[in-house]
């Protein structure tokens, strides 16, 4: 009678797990890091829609000196007239966003403290300038 013989052998078996385990070495470190890159790209992510609609804001303040524009929150239903850059940021699906509600429209500095995500707490700074134009800074 022939014998049947399917299956792997110890040898094969042992190599695989070998291999698989120098796997997880390499690639668990890796997959530790990506929170924190997250973080980070989160804030820029943020930062740059924030610096964007400043920027905006401000541009049209210079050609308007009438007009008003306000740091807002991103909780506002319906962004008003005026302009403010935290509802104009279209910041959702995201952490949370809050800031002091400033208006600015004058040519002295004003610089206002945005707090995101206050589990994962970072702060950024957005300094409103009337010669140098706006800049945010973020800490972590």
């Amino acid at each position: 009678m022939p014998r049947n013989n399917k299956g792997f052998t110890l040898i094969e078996l042992v190599m695989v797990i070998v291999i698989l385990g120098i796997l997880a070495a390499v690639a668990i470190p890796r997959f530790i890091d990506l929170s924190e890159e997250a973080r980070v790209s989160t804030a820029k992510g943020i930062a740059g829609a924030i610096m964007g609609t400043a920027t905006m804001l401000h541009a049209q303040y210079l050609l308007d000196n009438a007009q008003t524009y306000e740091t807002g929150t991103s909780s506002t239903a319906g962004c008003p007239s005026n302009g403010q850059i935290l509802c104009d940021a279209n910041i959702s699906g995201g952490p949370t966003v809050t800031a002091a509600n400033i208006t600015y429209g004058s040519d002295t500095n004003t610089t206002v403290t945005i707090y995101v995500d206050p589990v994962n707490s970072y702060t950024m700074t957005l300094t409103l300038n009337s010669a140098n134009g706006p800049s945010v800074a973020y800490s972590f």
